[in-house]
């Protein structure tokens, strides 16, 4: 089992974007097969929280991003 409660930060010159996350991740057996989950708790843009922009406009590209991320912590 693994478990991530952590934030994902994607800084530039012109702002920073801090997705603050939770990862859980089972490896499975011969009776149960492999799980993960990502639950996004909240956005931030520069400090400002944006996490409804986040899901109407984001999700789709970053989380994938995030998954990647927690899979080679």
């Amino acid at each position: 089992m693994k478990h991530i409660r952590s934030s994902f930060i994607e800084q530039q010159e012109t702002y920073t974007l801090e997705v603050y996350f939770d990862y859980h991740k089972e490896d499975g057996d011969w009776e149960t097969p492999p799980s993960e989950e990502l639950e996004i708790e909240k956005v931030e843009l520069n400090g400002q929280d944006i996490t409804d922009f986040y899901w109407d406009y984001l999700s789709d590209t970053m989380d994938l991003s995030i998954l990647e991320y927690c899979r080679v912590q």
